[in-house]
């Protein structure tokens, strides 16, 4: 408790609203006099720089009042101002609260999450912020990562595929989108001074794919260097990550900002290829970086390129061509609110669902029931750090209901309900989870749920068979010590400002849940494969993680890092490789009504070299209600000369039907879907054999497979 008020003070206060509301355009020269309207990003980005003194370079390059890319008034810039993401605008004024971006992931539907960051990009605008600092896109390598929230799930196609819609959705809409934290930033547990050790191949196929996708699939403008070192070298001062792989493999043309307060020198992230030093120039200033310039230790070419690619990533969304504000942009509203609500109601994921306890059925006769848990009044919105956006919609579950059900029921609260009150509900539900002082940056969050709330669903269960448990949190938990006495389970994640509403929604039936599971719950803690490698207590926390960064430097030294010994066995591919059986799988989701997917066909058993596959499957409502499934493409090597996962996640398509629709799903296998990373040769291949593709709706649960040969 001391902790957890401890960090929603210290969150209030380094969280506050830094940025200005309105963000005005800087008066100064007429762009136009420097630039042709016709010329490329790239070239209007030259031409400025070539105008620009050293001193105006160097200026650049560090941050500008917190938030900010520096203006220059003498050449017709205005200030580029940035706020955190990603579930909503932070820190200018009222924004929409989003669904958590776990959330969004949960709803596997790559149009929503566009149309989501279409929104925040609208919102961008009419708040005066031309670069959003987003999306996350980290692998949830361990479950109790403070910000695995705030990320994608466990799969590297899964995340690159939402990433990807959200990174057009806000670029297409005159925002620069800033993928983050690159790279393998997997833990908040001391994350300034514990690395990431790990080999290339695990590197290559797990944590860096999200991040070559948004590259080159997704064309982001932006990428954000991490604050962990990885083997033994800082994200910040990491040349082969941000220059060899980004920049010169990938052919990023974007700028590398850094992470806030992530540099500890002005050399080494100078020339490893960091472009833009925030919140200041801290480290990569004028005296700095002259005295370096003197001693030819850095070179002018490389300061114009940082220059070149910091300009021509704002000239490419049209920002600084722009009043800062858009007049015609909406900062919120009810249209932003339906469309927040309708992706954290597609987010939700009905775990459990025995004996169809839910939806709640009031139809037939009054029914009373009980609300309990943690959560129960103050169901989270999200997780806490430098992601969280006030909510101005909160509603809690209880309100919602009540609202909902009228006079065709009673819905009861209580905070210790005694055993009488149990047996007299029709129905009790628990909602449970974490607070944003528990959940968030900084620091990792308990794998096991509050021990209250624990009891409170041990003791309802007991009492009554109909318990429901509603989860409010941003990842897997601890579900074995109850799940089998409750009658039903819901993950709703954190739901922006959807709050209790989608709760009421989903329990209720005016939702019929779709969402999948994108990463796994396992059974026990042991389960996990990379927990060997981590901390005993992930919650724990110590005052001297939030020393300077002289400190975190000096610091850093004293602590080991994370050792990656389960390599590429991460989440799923660890559990279904080895035959451990999870809680609910990765995947998994259920709905209120039900499907069949059938007529499961291969274009060709044969597949040459630079070929593409199409599988084909039938998807059927044979249910009474209308609902969504997801069709779930994975594929397995039969026989590789290296060590490969029983199936890797390769395609997935979501339907919308109507009882008794039926619809066909095809989904493509190319070379790319076949490679794996050779350490030894350096690169990416795929080697001829035999595959086996299977299709189903989670990766434990599959219809039917279909097998082909790779000729090479």
């Amino acid at each position: 408790m001391i902790k957890e008020i401890f960090f929603k003070v210290w969150q209030k206060i380094i969280f506050r609203e830094i940025v200005s509301p309105r963000p005005s355009f800087s008066e100064g020269e007429d762009l136009y006099r420097f630039i042709d309207k016709e010329d490329s990003p790239l070239q209007k980005a030259q031409k400025i720089c070539n105008l620009m003194t050293q001193e105006e370079k160097m200026s650049l390059i560090g941050g500008f009042q917190w938030f900010a890319v520096r203006p220059i008034p003498r050449l017709g810039l205005n200030a580029m101002w940035m706020a955190d993401a990603s579930s909503g605008v932070r820190g200018v004024g009222q924004s929409t609260v989003f669904p958590c971006m776990v959330s969004m992931t949960a709803t596997w539907n790559r149009e929503l999450i566009h149309k989501a960051a279409a929104v925040l990009a609208e919102e961008c605008r009419a708040k005066g912020i031309s670069c959003l600092l987003g999306p996350g896109v980290n692998i949830a390598r361990v479950p109790t990562c403070g910000r695995n929230f705030e990320y994608m799930g466990e799969d590297p196609y899964l995340a690159a595929e939402g990433a990807c819609a959200y990174i057009d959705g806000l670029q297409k809409n005159g925002i620069v989108a800033t993928v983050k934290h690159y790279a393998v930033n997997n833990s908040e547990y001391d994350r300034n001074k514990v690395g990431s050790d790990l080999d290339e191949r695990t590197l290559r196929e797990i944590y860096l794919p999200v991040f070559e996708a948004a590259v080159k699939k997704a064309g982001v403008l932006s990428v954000m260097s991490s604050y962990n070192p990885i083997n033994g070298v800082s994200a910040s001062e990491n040349r082969r990550l941000l220059t060899d792989i980004l920049k010169n493999e990938w052919g990023f043309e974007g700028f590398v900002v850094s992470d806030w307060l992530s540099c500890y020198d002005a050399e080494k992230p100078f020339n490893a290829g960091l472009d833009l030093e925030m919140p200041n120039a801290m480290y990569m200033n004028k005296k700095n970086l002259t005295r370096l310039l003197e001693k030819g230790r850095i070179t002018e070419t490389d300061l114009d390129d940082k220059v070149t690619r910091i300009l021509s990533s704002f000239f490419a969304v049209g920002a600084y061509e722009r009043s800062a504000v858009d007049s015609a942009a909406k900062e919120n509203g009810p249209e932003h609110l339906q469309i927040a609500c309708e992706t954290a109601a597609e987010g939700v994921v009905l775990l459990k669902n025995e004996n169809n306890t839910l939806p709640l059925d009031f139809s037939q006769q009054p029914m009373t029931v009980l609300i309990t848990g943690s959560r129960a009044k103050n169901f989270e919105t999200g997780g806490g750090g430098s992601s969280r956006v006030t909510s101005h919609q909160k509603v809690s579950p209880i309100d919602a209901l009540r609202e909902q059900v009228g006079d065709r029921g009673k819905i009861v609260y209580s905070s210790s309900p005694t055993a009488a009150a149990f047996k007299k509900a029709d129905a009790v539900v628990v909602c449970t989870g974490f607070s944003y002082g528990i959940e968030g940056e900084f620091h990792d969050r308990p794998w096991r749920l509050p021990k209250k709330d624990r009891k409170l669903i041990l003791k309802a269960a007991a009492h009554n068979p109909q318990t429901v448990v509603v989860l409010n949190s941003g990842g897997a938990v601890e579900t074995e010590e109850w799940s089998s006495k409750t009658a039903a389970i819901v993950d709703a994640f954190f739901p922006g400002d959807a709050s209790g509403r989608v709760v009421a929604d989903v329990l209720l039936g005016n939702v019929n849940p779709s969402g999948k599971l994108p990463f796994t719950f396992a059974k026990k803690w042991s389960d996990y494969s990379s927990v060997e490698n981590y901390v005993k207590v992930p919650e724990k926390f110590g005052l001297l993680r939030v020393l300077g960064p002289a400190g975190r430097r000096f610091l850093r030294r004293l602590k080991k890092p994370f050792v990656y010994e389960e390599g590429i066995f991460v989440g799923y591919r660890h559990f279904e490789t080895v035959g451990i059986e999870p809680a609910f799988a990765f995947g998994h989701g259920l709905s209120y009504t039900t499907f069949t997917i059938t007529d499961v066909k291969i274009s060709s058993v044969k597949m040459e070299k630079g070929e593409t596959l199409e599988i084909s499957a039938t998807v059927t409502n044979t249910g009474t209600r209308a609902g969504a499934e997801t069709v779930q493409l994975y594929l397995a090597d039969e026989e590789a000369s290296l060590p490969r996962p029983a199936k890797e996640l390769k395609g997935f398509e979501k339907v919308f039907l109507n009882p008794g629709e039926s619809k066909t799903v095809c989904l493509s296998i190319t070379e790319e879907s076949l490679r794996f990373y050779h350490s030894s040769n350096r690169g990416w291949c795929a080697e001829p054999g035999n595959f086996t593709a299977f299709v189903g709706n989670s990766s434990v649960s599959t219809a039917a497979s279909v097998s082909f040969e790779y000729l090479g």
